[in-house]
Parts: C-alpha cells; sequence; structure tokens
C-alpha cells in the first residue's frame, strides 16, 4: 500500500521520517531544514526538493517589529514632552486634599485660571517658591500668586493675584473664595 501523506526526509546524510506534509511546511518555513532538503515517499524513483513539495512563504524583515515599536515608543516620548507637563500640572491644580501651604498654591492657581483669565490667554505660573502662602488656621489660607499671561491678541503681561481660599476639613477639599487682582503689566 501507498500512503501519499507519509514523506521521509534526507536530512544529514540519513533518511528521516515518517512526516507529514504540514510537518515539513513547518519544518522548511521556520528554517530548521534547508530549503535544499529532499525528501522521498512510496511511489516515487527518487528524492525530490522539498520545496517541491510545500511553497516556500516570504519571511517578513526581522527588523520590521523592533521600527514599529521604537517608532511608537517616539511618538508616545514625544507625546508624554509636549502634554505630560500639562497633565500633570492639571492633575495638581485638581487632586490637593490636605491642608498644606502646597496644596493651597496649586488650588489657588486653579482658581484664578478658572476665574480671572480671559478665554484663550495662556498663562505661566510662578513656581510654588516664590508664591506667598499663609496658611490661617484653622481653614484657610491666603495665597499670592504671580504669573505672565499671554493673551489672545498676542500681548504679554505681567500679573499677580491674591486669592483667599477656603478648607473644608470634612470633604478635605479647599475652594476658592475671593480674587484680588493686585498689578498688571505690560
Amino acid at each position: 500500500m501507498i500512503f501519499p501523506e507519509i514523506f521521509y526526509l534526507h536530512i544529514q546524510g540519513e533518511q528521516r521520517g515518517p512526516y507529514t506534509v504540514p510537518q515539513i511546511d513547518h519544518l522548511v518555513n521556520s528554517g530548521l531544514i534547508a530549503q535544499e532538503t529532499l525528501y522521498w515517499r512510496e511511489g516515487l524513483d527518487q528524492w525530490q526538493p522539498v520545496t517541491e513539495l510545500v511553497p516556500l512563504r516570504k519571511r517578513g524583515n526581522p527588523w520590521i517589529k523592533p521600527a514599529i515599536a521604537l517608532a511608537v515608543a517616539l511618538i508616545l516620548l514625544v507625546f508624554l514632552r509636549v502634554f505630560g507637563p500639562i497633565a500633570l500640572m492639571g492633575w495638581h491644580e485638581a487632586n490637593q486634599h490636605e491642608y498644606t501651604a502646597r496644596a493651597a498654591y496649586w488650588r489657588a492657581r486653579e482658581t484664578v485660571r478658572n476665574h480671572k483669565l480671559p478665554p484663550g490667554s495662556l498663562v505661566d505660573f510662578a513656581p510654588f517658591e516664590n508664591a506667598n502662602v499663609q496658611l490661617s488656621p484653622p481653614a484657610g489660607a491666603d495665597v499670592v500668586l504671580r504669573a505672565d499671561v499671554s493673551e489672545t491678541d498676542g500681548g504679554m503681561q505681567s500679573a499677580s493675584w491674591r486669592v483667599t481660599m477656603k478648607y473644608d476639613t470634612e470633604s478635605r477639599e479647599w475652594t476658592g473664595g475671593a480674587i484680588q487682582t493686585m498689578t498688571k503689566s505690560e
């Protein structure tokens, strides 16, 4: 009896097998055996090249996946470089729940940004070290903020505000009260 699905391979001078076509396909296309390997089965007069039995699949470029991963990583780094500081400042302004001078400073920035700046203007607040924050126990603070403001018409000005903050000890939330514009200069 002839079994057309059983094949033998000639590997390193030895006959090995039996193998099925799917097994041979895997061996050749994964590089486990050479493309020049010969096969034989009952009914054949001589050994034949294995590439006549199974088609060779084109191998992908081994650099494609690492190149794509690198490109995605670079895009992510650029995205984080551009938007990361903005997102971090927004998080600081919105997530201050302690009764500290630094928390009052961040929430005062949010209060000024939301209530004193014209729509479309950009503000660059001075860092915490340049602010004047006076905690007034049991639940308040006076915060003086300084900033450079770029307005929509292209004008640039320096400004400072005194913000009266209140702290709710039960909800652990800072809220802005009165905002007094202290200086504005072109």
